[in-house]
């Protein structure tokens, strides 16, 4: 889960190796082949300056459709103040498009080939580490920024034909200050969604014809909300920190439901890490005490549950087994765990009283800990799950099947901010993990998926302009259309 804030040797040029990798070639250490052989007495042989011919062909217009990418890059070579991670379509074009921004001159042919190689072969290798060695290998301080590829962000707009009875979900994160404030850096970002940086027409709404990636416009949650539903979600849970729904923070997304035609539901995730944090208020300070029942259930209740469900018309709130959807994450902020039961009883019956109807609370399985829990939860989940054989966590209490599932991840910008990525990272960049996940939970009754735009923890299969895997680019809309196609395919029979 990605916090609201970010958790927080020189390399010479020329003949220097990285990881196997010859470097770009600028190097004052290094001397021209040319020049090596006029030395020897020998004739000098012919330069070889021609890039190398694609390893990877670029995706035709009919496999990204309705996105069509921006003409391949050719040049002119020239240093750039700025570094575009972004330019470059097949992987030769890119490495060539990097070492000319970075040095100023052709790259090394062979370099180029064996980058290219990586890119398409190794999951390791990423754009960014690629640029970030070749600015190490050349002493620069290289600042980055990261064009869309692609000629426009064009409307996805219908839901799938639904032939499955299992709903999809998905966690929504909506703590973002774009461009360049809290959880919206660029380089913190694995990938980037169209107005993180500038304004996009992607995130217009009504007479607003650009936005930023932000929760405080309604252009921000119109296109998640049309996308997700494109997707073929049921459902977002939007994963709710506190302060972000206070002082009807959640009036935006009113609007953008309000202009909506048939919009997805949705659910509440409360997320419990902000309890005990410095960032915010003097209220937020706290940390709810789990022995004192009652104190603790009206404080939490009050702060998230009553707030959130007071602010969606009902009409919208999304339902399993005809009861209004709640997550409980465990953030190890809300303690004894052991004595947790008793404060969510509380909650549920807070909820009750002042809604008419009694929650269905799908509760992390820390939580667990109190052994009066089975009684109380009606589900439950396990956040992380790339360490789990199946890759899923399923609950199957209350003869509900729940299935939850983690099927992308790359937080090294967050984690570890400035360095490449290695083997021994957790990094799932292709759809590998979503098509098992998805296969395998079709007998599901229930499937969510965290998340979907986490930027951070790069969780997030919303629309991205910079998906990257195998040396091609992945429309936006890439992981959306594998979710559309597996709601719209008749499951077998049981």
């Amino acid at each position: 889960m990605t916090a609201v804030f970010s958790h927080t040797r020189k390399f010479l040029g020329g003949a220097v190796l990285l990881g196997g990798l010859a470097a770009l070639g600028c190097g004052g250490a290094q001397t021209p082949p040319a020049e090596a052989a006029a030395a020897r007495g020998a004739a000098p042989a012919a330069a070889d300056n021609t890039p190398p011919k694609p390893s990877v062909p670029e995706p035709t217009e009919a496999e990204t459709a309705p996105f069509a990418l921006k003409p391949e890059w050719t040049g002119p070579c020239a240093k750039a103040d700025k570094i575009d991670v972004n330019l470059g379509n097949t992987p030769e074009a890119f490495v060539r498009a990097a070492g000319c921004q970075i040095m100023g001159h052709e790259p090394i042919p062979e370099a180029v080939r064996q980058w290219s190689a990586k890119l398409v072969t190794d999951k390791f290798t990423r754009r960014i580490d690629v640029v970030r060695t070749i600015c190490m290998q050349n002493g620069r301080r290289c600042e980055l920024t990261y064009s869309d590829p692609w000629k426009e962000q064009p409307e996805l707009l219908g839901a799938p034909e639904k032939k499955t009875p299992r709903d999809i979900g998905a966690i929504m994160m909506f703590f973002f200050n774009c461009p360049a404030a809290v959880n919206c850096g660029m380089d913190w970002a694995n990938t980037h969604a169209p107005g993180m940086a500038e304004k996009s027409p992607a995130m217009g709404f009504g007479k607003e014809t650009t936005g930023f990636y932000q929760p405080l416009q309604p252009g921000f949650w119109q296109r998640e909300l049309e996308d997700a539903k494109y997707a073929g979600l049921s459902f977002v849970l939007l994963n709710t920190y506190g302060p972000d729904i206070e002082d009807n923070k959640l009036k935006p997304l009113t609007q953008a439901l309000d202009a909506m035609k048939d919009p997805i539901k949705i659910g509440l995730m409360d997320d419990t890490w902000t309890w005990g944090e410095p960032y915010f208020s003097d209220f937020w300070k706290q940390k709810p005490d789990t022995r004192d029942t009652d104190k603790c259930a009206k404080t939490m209740y009050e702060a998230k549950w009553k707030p959130f469900f007071k602010q969606v018309d009902k009409k919208h709130w999304y339902r399993f087994k005809g009861k209004p959807f709640i997550y409980f994450y465990n953030a190890g902020k809300i303690e004894p765990r052991d004595k947790s039961g008793a404060v969510l009883t509380k909650m549920k019956a807070l909820f009750k009283a002042d809604f008419g109807e009694e929650p269905f609370l799908d509760v992390d399985s820390a939580y667990f800990e109190d052994r009066t829990m089975d009684k109380v939860a009606d589900a439950k989940f396990q956040w992380y799950t790339f360490q789990l054989p199946q890759k899923r966590f399923r609950s199957t209490m209350n003869g509900a099947t729940i299935d939850h599932a983690m099927v992308k991840w790359d937080a090294i910008g967050r984690d570890h901010p400035g360095v490449n990525a290695h083997k021994g990272d957790v990094l799932v960049k292709d759809a590998e993990v979503l098509e098992k996940v998805l296969s395998d939970s079709a007998d599901a009754d229930l499937l969510v998926i965290a998340t979907w735009n986490d930027l951070g923890e790069g969780t997030g299969f919303n629309r991205n302009y910079d998906y990257y895997s195998g040396g091609k680019w992945l429309p936006p809309n890439y992981f959306m259309n594998i979710i559309r196609k597996a709601q719209g395919t008749k499951p077998p029979a049981k």
